[in-house]
């Protein structure tokens, strides 16, 4: 079996943004295989730029969970 030197980096949503082999510009042995660095989630992408597609999951996250009320606030109806 192979394993990758690098850690894969994954999209908010679960999808594969890409290895950091790729970008000390060796080449990844595949997404499918066991990293040596393991995993971590999307939070800076090369060059310090956002990430528009895990910037775009979370603003459909927030748009579709349900409200928020603590328990606390809630006033009660007769």
């Amino acid at each position: 079996m192979a394993i990758c030197n690098g850690c894969l980096v994954l999209h908010r949503d679960g999808e594969v943004a890409y290895c950091s082999e790729e970008l000390d510009g060796n080449s990844c042995t595949g997404y499918g295989e066991p990293h040596l660095a393991g995993v971590m989630a999307c939070r800076i992408t090369p060059l310090g730029k956002r990430c528009a597609h895990c910037d775009e999951v979370m603003r459909l996250r927030l748009a579709l969970a349900p409200a928020f009320v603590l328990q606390t606030l809630r006033i009660p109806v007769n």
